[in-house]
């Protein structure tokens, strides 16, 4: 079959990219090679004709494209353009910039990719041309010149010298930019500002470019959009450089906590406000009269209150190190054939993969009260709220006690399991990412007339009073909203017979939208992809099932009577545990212990202290 010929000027772009479609994947893969190394050898000229549709060609089958081969074309535009600087438009910038972002996505050795940022490449010459002012609506790929930044930054082989003279031209070009959106003229709907901000935040945290006079735009961008993609960022933007902004970002973190539709992001919000102000949560729960408010006043605050307690029970990386160990029982035989060795496979991989950490489904926990205790002390009953009520919440129980009888013979097989101890630099980086939260239990008693009088307590008495007065005001409605609000923390809370639990919980809450915010990204939109994909949230998908929405992050493990029990897996790492106390009944220690040290030789292997036949 004669050989087909992609550069006689018969072919449109849209024409090239049906045809590659139309390929199976054996044939795609060797025509696009034909293609690119036709393309290679033609001359300077010829090349500069069409290199635009060959930088689509390439970026919509990047994939399928061998690396080596895309550096070789990704060399070849970067001279050709060079030396054609002068002709060439935004559109064409913003295609070469495209695939270079992208060819830098993977982590590769400097040396593999140097010639692309010498002192005369494109990359450069189009930074000169956008600040000579010498490129047609060069304000619509400043954010593309931005994103190439971030994974150029992010190379750890980067030479120290390297990185110095990258940030001296980055600088001068984030200063021209912040002078071209004038201040009184910014349209928050400009997708090119928006995206601009975006790559600040994220630049900033890899080379510290923050100026103070950049601070004005920065917030009043996020004063009119509290609801932002990339509010998070902007969060850890105002953390990390917290002296230097505080001050004048206070405002927006305040409307951030109140307004967005998140509770981790509020979460962060008011732990960075209480940080400022450290006596704000006492000085909001005495701040208003719940006698003067009305039945919407009342929601409002009932709103906030909920917020404060989330807060409060919460527990961030660092706390976690002053509180200590923490771990969980479990029974012989899911140690054995789950938890140090695992024995699934998962839809994206043949092989065997290591365990995971297993959250369970919040209505599935063996505690008939879950859920409900917080209605319960409140006294509120079922009038306002269905009896059974779905979740979204998945959960992982921890605790303290390591070596404790009621927890041997409630959750170890009647003391013939074992107890588990987290290794804690694994915990820590679970409990650091963004989207996991770390709660800490809090026991209410539902028997006694005495006031809760620690922090939460108090706040809890608060809502019992709105519960109280909206009930004084007949508010149906707002009463309905308010027991639907609870649900925000209604799994923060156990009947006191349980305290010596002492219960902490890794939850991940699959309806919070900064999660659903990744979890819907549309992984064939390609400016999704460059621009909203951030850190992964870390859920294992599984071969089991066949849901094609977020729920196929849920797995479904058949039980007897045709029930089944309902996980999530975070895979940001292998579980890694430190330590095993076998329980007081374990008989066959002897057999189990050289199993636990073939499979994690450093792994620590006790014996309970506790006397119990």
């Amino acid at each position: 079959m004669e050989e087909l010929n992609y550069f006689t000027g018969k072919f449109s772009k849209s024409e090239l990219e049906d045809h590659f479609d139309s390929l199976n994947e054996e044939k795609l893969k060797s025509e696009l090679e034909n293609f690119i190394n036709q393309y290679l050898k033609l001359s300077e000229e010829e090349q500069l004709k069409y290199v635009e549709p060959v930088l689509d060609v390439c970026r919509s089958f990047e994939e399928q494209i061998d690396k080596t081969i895309q550096k070789n074309i990704l060399e070849s535009i970067n001279k050709t353009l060079s030396n054609n600087s002068q002709v060439y438009s935004w559109s064409v910038c913003f295609r070469y910039l495209d695939s270079l972002y992208y060819y830098l996505f993977e982590p590769k050795e400097y040396e593999e990719y140097s010639i692309l940022f010498e002192n005369e490449s494109y990359f450069f010459k189009i930074i000169d041309l956008v600040l000579k002012d010498n490129l047609e609506n060069s304000k619509m790929i400043y954010s593309d010149l931005l994103s190439v930044f971030v994974p150029l930054f992010r190379q750890k082989s980067l030479p120290e010298e390297k990185r110095n003279y990258f940030k001296s031209k980055l600088e001068p070009f984030i200063n021209f930019i912040f002078e071209k959106f004038e201040f009184e003229n910014i349209d928050f709907e400009d997708i090119d500002f928006e995206f601009s901000i975006y790559w600040y935040l994220r630049l900033d945290e890899l080379v510290s470019i923050f100026q103070f006079e950049h601070l004005k735009i920065i917030n009043k961008y996020f004063i009119e959009n509290p609801q932002a993609e990339d509010i998070g960022d902007y969060l850890d933007f105002v953390s990390r450089n917290f002296d230097d902004v505080i001050e004048d970002s206070i405002v927006i973190v305040r409307k951030i906590a109140e307004e967005n539709d998140s509770d981790i992001i509020r979460n962060r919000a008011i732990k960075l406000i209480e940080k400022y102000d450290n006596d704000y949560l006492n000085k909001q729960s005495d701040s208003e009269s719940i006698s003067s408010l009305d039945a919407e006043q009342l929601l409002k605050q009932a709103d906030k209150i909920i917020y404060y307690i989330r807060y409060k029970l919460t527990v961030d990386a660092e706390e976690l190190k002053e509180i200590g160990s923490f771990g969980h029982y479990t029974k012989i035989d899911t140690l054995t054939n789950f938890l140090i060795k695992a024995d699934w496979k998962n839809e994206n991989n043949s092989e065997t993969q290591p365990p995971f950490l297993r959250l369970t489904n919040l209505k599935q926990l063996n505690d008939p009260m879950e859920g409900r205790v917080i209605y319960d002390y409140l006294g509120m009953d079922n009038t306002f709220f269905q009896q059974y009520q779905t979740s979204n919440v998945f959960i992982s129980s921890l605790t303290t006690v390591s070596d404790s009888l009621p927890m041997w013979k409630e959750y170890a097989d009647s003391s013939q399991g074992a107890f588990l101890e987290y290794d804690k630099t694994y915990l820590e980086g679970i409990v650091a990412h963004k989207y996991i939260e770390f709660v800490k239990v809090h026991y209410l008693d539902l028997m006694s007339e005495n006031k809760d009088e620690t922090y939460v307590g108090k706040f809890l008495d608060k809502l019992k009073q709105i519960f109280e007065k909206l009930q004084e005001l007949k508010a149906e409605e707002e009463l309905i909203g308010f027991a639907e609000k609870l649900k925000k923390i209604s799994y923060l809370f156990k009947v006191k017979d349980y305290e010596y639990e002492m219960e902490y919980r890794i939850l991940i809450n699959l309806d919070d939208t900064e999660i659903q915010n990744i979890i819907n990204r549309d992984a064939n939109d390609s400016s999704n992809e460059k621009y909203f994909k951030k850190e992964e949230i870390g859920l294992e998908v599984f071969d089991k099932v066949n849901y094609n929405d977020f729920r196929k992050y849920i797995v479904l493990s058949p039980k007897d009577y045709g029930r089944y029990d309902l996980f999530v897996y975070i895979n940001l790492a292998p579980l890694n545990y430190s330590k095993v106390i076998l329980g007081p009944k374990v008989t066959d220690a002897d057999y189990i212990a050289p199993y636990l040290k073939l499979a994690n030789p450093d792994i620590e292997i006790e014996s309970s202290k506790i006397p119990y036949r």
